[in-house]
């Protein structure tokens, strides 16, 4: 199991190797001091350790590979969240086998607030990517326009300022962070027209890079 100390890299991996064919998932949110028990039993059973060669070997036979990550989960200190990936012959192998006994679902994976998504770019084309879950994104809406009403520019900046440097600023998460900001400053100019908007510029957020969507499928 790769364990990641920063939520973006994780995610980033997680990213990448759905796009390499891992499309089913287990995850779950754990402790730190559980992580050494489950990377040996995940190894043992599921071959996460295994070298690029065997795992090619076993592609080759019709065998499903796996691999396993496990990342901070963000406002929750002390708990990550771990997830086994494993490519569509997981769902083909022997009821016997220690992959028949995982409930494998095949829907996006989710991730700390995180969740995959195929979402069309600014310029066109479609990426996979990942957006910030709705209830959160709302949680956070509802908390700045409490902050703007109240005129509280100093927590309303620390705040602002905070989202965009520990959230992981994939192309979809940037994009729902930037209209978010707008709308937030088009409700601070609406209120308090004298005072310039506290918050960062919503079109110069950073940016994290994506996968493209290849051939019309996911890959």
């Amino acid at each position: 199991m790769k364990n990641y100390p920063d939520i973006t890299p994780a995610m980033r991996a997680i990213l990448m190797m759905y796009n390499k064919g891992y499309t089913h998932h287990i995850s779950f949110k754990t402790s730190q001091e559980k992580l050494p028990k489950l990377e040996e039993k995940w190894a043992i059973d599921f071959g996460t350790k295994l070298p690029a060669h065997t795992r090619f070997a076993r592609k080759q036979r019709g065998h499903a590979n796996a691999v396993a990550y496990s990342g901070p989960v963000l406002s929750e200190p002390g708990v990550v969240q771990v997830i086994l990936m494993a490519t569509e012959e997981a769902m083909k192998m022997p009821p016997s086998s220690p992959w028949s006994r995982e409930k494998w679902l095949s829907r996006y994976p989710e991730f700390s607030k995180f969740v995959m998504v195929e979402e069309q770019r600014e310029r066109g084309d479609r990426a996979m990517t990942w957006r910030i879950q709705n209830r959160d994104l709302e949680e956070l809406r509802k908390y700045l326009v409490g902050l703007v009403s109240a005129g509280d520019s100093r927590e309303l900046k620390r705040q602002t300022e905070q989202i965009v440097r520990i959230y992981p600023m994939f192309g979809g998460v940037r994009r729902q962070l930037r209209r978010m900001l707008r709308e937030m400053a088009r409700l601070w100019n609406h209120h308090h027209k004298d005072a310039p908007w506290p918050g960062p510029d919503p079109e110069s957020l950073p940016m994290s890079v994506g996968f493209k969507k290849l051939d019309g499928k996911k890959v």
